[in-house]
């Protein structure tokens, strides 16, 4: 069985960097250490499909799926522009584990009374979902779970799989029914959660069968290798991203000797078109809508760049204390920092976000940023979730735990 709690170290919002308060060295230090590992996000289904693509399939509770039960609704508190909710299951035992959004109204929360923890035995898990942004919570029918570490894995708000000792329980209604799956044979709900929305991933050929090849290649969740391949080589010691934005441009990098090498495409693959290489630049961000591509550099001096012609121009500097760096779309980069701050850079200066000063400020083994297809920021932030809803730096924000 795959060590999930090393595979999934990375599943945070569009696999974010964290940083710890007590000093920019300090959490440059832990970013760093998560960008190496953010290579096992590209290469997570090829260690975990060991075997034939063959899937048993077994319903939960009958041939028919039961009532689900009714939804508990959300303890709200207006603080300004800030909303605090409570996420709570009346009878349900256990703590608020983990919360997973994609998209504003849809989420998915997980309930343990043993999170993080695999050396005790008779824990309870239980999987909710919510449809109206985190007001309700409805408990879904997820069987029995076994001991040992338990992720969820969203891809809609119809489909999650959730990750156990034995493998994957997987519901594709909301969580009315829920099948079983073995580590080796996982269905195409768990590829697509690390594919692209047009059904790429990266792994090795033929399937992504094996962790480790010469030269990993472009798969399609479908089955097969890409039918044409991108002029960059990929191995399983660089960490490669893939990554597709709503206008179908493809947008490829591999971090390896210091050097961060980018590759597009505009054709869902059928031609490549590698880009000059940015001294220092070492992550890509892509906006959801796929118009904003920036590179970014957060140690110092740090920096930015965005595509002109065939190559790239600089873009807007970020503050000193920058840790992370998200894309929401707009022209804006939203950017998280070494203390705790969060705030956007737009029109080249930076602008905190004021609802969110004290609640960031509190001190938490480590943050992570993201955005979702739609375009909401999220923030975990220690024990608590933070939602960003809206457009540009016109925002709402809800703050759950």
């Amino acid at each position: 069985m795959p060590d999930l709690e090393e595979l999934f170290v990375e599943f945070e919002t569009a696999a974010a960097p964290t940083f710890l308060p007590p000093g920019v060295a300090d959490a440059q230090r832990r970013i760093r250490e998560r960008r190496r590992r953010r290579g096992l996000l590209a290469g997570l289904l090829a260690v975990a499909l060991a075997g034939p693509a063959s899937a048993l399939a077994v319903a939960h509770r009958g041939d028919r799926p039961g009532p689900l039960p009714t939804p508990s609704v959300t303890p709200s508190e207006a603080t300004g522009r800030l909303t605090v909710r409570t996420v709570t299951l009346p009878g349900v035992r256990g703590a608020l584990a983990d919360l997973r959004f994609v998209s504003s109204r849809a989420g998915w929360a997980l309930f343990d009374t043993c999170p993080a923890d695999e050396s005790v035995s008779g824990c309870r898990r239980t999987v909710a979902r919510t449809t109206d942004g985190g007001v309700t919570w409805r408990p879904t029918d997820l069987p029995a779970v076994p001991d040992g570490l338990v992720q969820i894995l969203p891809l809609d708000a119809d489909t999650l799989a959730v990750t156990t000792r034995g493998g994957y329980l997987v519901t594709t209604d909301g969580g009315r029914t829920f099948t079983s799956h073995p580590y080796d044979a996982p269905p195409a709900a768990v590829r697509r959660v690390f594919a692209t929305p047009s059904g790429l991933y990266l792994g090795c050929p033929p399937d992504g069968v094996q962790p480790d090849c010469e030269r990993r290649r472009v798969l399609r969740v479908s089955g097969g290798q890409h039918f044409r391949q991108p002029p960059v080589t990929m191995r399983s010691d660089t960490e490669d991203t893939l990554v597709e934005g709503a206008d179908g441009r493809l947008w490829l990098t591999v971090w390896s000797d210091g050097r961060l090498t980018v590759v597009t495409s505009s054709d869902q693959g059928s031609t490549w078109r590698k880009l000059p290489t940015v001294a220092g630049a070492r992550q890509l961000a892509l906006a959801p809508d796929g118009r904003d591509v920036w590179l970014i550099r957060t140690d110092r001096p740090n920096g930015t760049w965005r595509p002109a012609g065939e190559g790239w121009q600089p873009g807007a500097d970020l503050p000193d204390d920058t840790a992370t760096v998200a894309a929401p779309g707009d022209g804006l980069l939203v950017v998280a920092n070494a203390y705790g701050g969060l705030g956007f850079v737009t029109g080249g200066r930076y602008a905190e976000v004021p609802e969110l000063r004290e609640a960031l400020r509190t001190p938490a083994p480590d943050t992570a940023l993201g955005v979702l297809p739609d375009g909401t920021i999220t923030v975990r932030h220690g024990p608590s979730w933070f939602l960003g809803v809206g457009r540009g730096t016109d925002r709402t924000w809800v703050r759950f735990s």
